[in-house]
């Protein structure tokens, strides 16, 4: 294959967004993500609806809001991950402009109770997240990154704990120990869901007074941005306006043909590993035979337990047997024949141990 037919120039394969807003209960974060479909939806002169999938009994609010700047938008309350596929795939066939996933902490919620209803599990044990992460990932976070289209989805905020050191005595014995203390805040989804996002935005509010009045500030933080255009800002009281740059950004890149992943990839089936394994046992064995042909299979003094430690320094470059067991068959058959060449010259010599320390440096000369 021709370099000119794996790769292609770098240019984008679409003007598509996807972003995220996390944040506690009241922060802001659905009236901001909210903002940000308008604008973008604006300046990329979209037209079709705009598709909300909604569990926070949100959408009806944002009727108004949506008749006001004539664009359309349909709902559906869910908080089935089935239904996001779903969606993926109305988005992916250009039937409508927007994804909003408001809220995706509840799919992901009842993703993992619907987990443990379906495995009687009354509590997830360490072995239980190993599954369903992977799981997420596959169903959730593969299908969100390869659906060409523009997304937003909200996530609930939760804080992030360590624990404090134990306190011990001069013995060592724990006498107090360390408590679990707030250490961050993140949004309730698996792992790096939100990271998978070009823009990954935190909102958060504080109750002042000002004037003699109570009022509300709400702040966003931008967490990621791809196009490191308004990367780690803070915003008050965000609009469209403090989003636009990325925008602006992703609509200047020039749009082209991108060379897409190989077909098949290099998965050994279970007969391959077989015969992999096979061979390393079998050129394992005929070492060993080796070394018992040539006497220093079962060396018995220690000067014949020293030369043959020697021996397989020299030979395998490790006197350690995982090392040794890590190498594939056809080094290990190398290997072999190396060993084979070396025991030829090695026991007509009277100098065995000054044979060795010299053997292969007439080679490498």
């Amino acid at each position: 294959m021709k370099l000119n037919e794996f790769a292609k120039s770098l240019t984008s394969k679409n003007h598509f967004i996807k972003a995220s807003f996390g944040g506690f209960q009241g922060s802001g974060k659905t009236r901001t993500a909210f903002e940000f479909i308008v604008g973008a939806y604006k300046q990329m002169n979209l037209d079709k609806p705009v598709l909300i999938l909604d569990n926070e009994k949100g959408s009806r609010f944002l009727i108004p809001s949506f008749n006001k700047q004539k664009i359309e938008a349909i709902a559906k309350e869910t908080t089935s991950l089935k239904d996001v596929q779903e969606a993926f795939k109305f988005l992916q066939s250009g039937e409508i402009s927007f994804l909003f996933i408001d809220s995706l902490t509840k799919i992901y919620y009842r993703y993992i109770r619907d987990y443990r209803e379906a495995n009687r599990k009354k509590f997830m044990s360490l072995q239980d997240w190993g599954k369903i992460l992977p799981l997420w990932s596959e169903e959730f976070s593969e299908k969100f990154v390869q659906t060409e289209g523009n997304i937003v989805f909200t996530g609930r905020g939760g804080f992030e704990y360590e624990k404090e050191e134990d306190t011990k005595d001069e013995n060592g014995v724990v006498t107090e120990k360390g408590s679990f203390v707030k250490s961050g805040f993140k949004m309730k989804i698996a792992g790096e869901t939100p990271y998978e996002t070009d823009l990954n935005v935190w909102m958060s509010s504080d109750d002042i007074y000002k004037d003699g009045k109570p009022n509300k500030e709400i702040y966003a933080y931008v967490l990621k941005d791809r196009s490191d255009s308004i990367n780690g800002k803070i915003f008050t009281f965000p609009t469209f306006k403090h989003f636009k740059p990325i925008i602006n950004f992703i609509q200047g890149l020039p749009i082209g043909e991108v060379a897409e992943e190989s077909t098949g990839n290099l998965i050994p089936t279970d007969k391959e590993y077989y015969e992999r394994q096979l061979q390393k046992k079998i050129e394992t064995e005929k070492i060993e035979a080796v070394f018992e042909l040539n006497n220093l299979g079962s060396p018995r003094s220690a000067e014949e337990k020293k030369l043959k430690t020697m021996i397989i320094q020299k030979i395998f470059g490790t006197t350690s047997k995982t090392e040794i067991e890590k190498l594939d068959g056809p080094k290990l058959n190398y290997l072999r024949q190396e060993l084979e060449e070396f025991f030829t010259e090695y026991n007509s010599r009277e100098d065995k141990v000054e044979f060795i320390e010299s053997y292969g440096k007439d080679k490498a000369a």
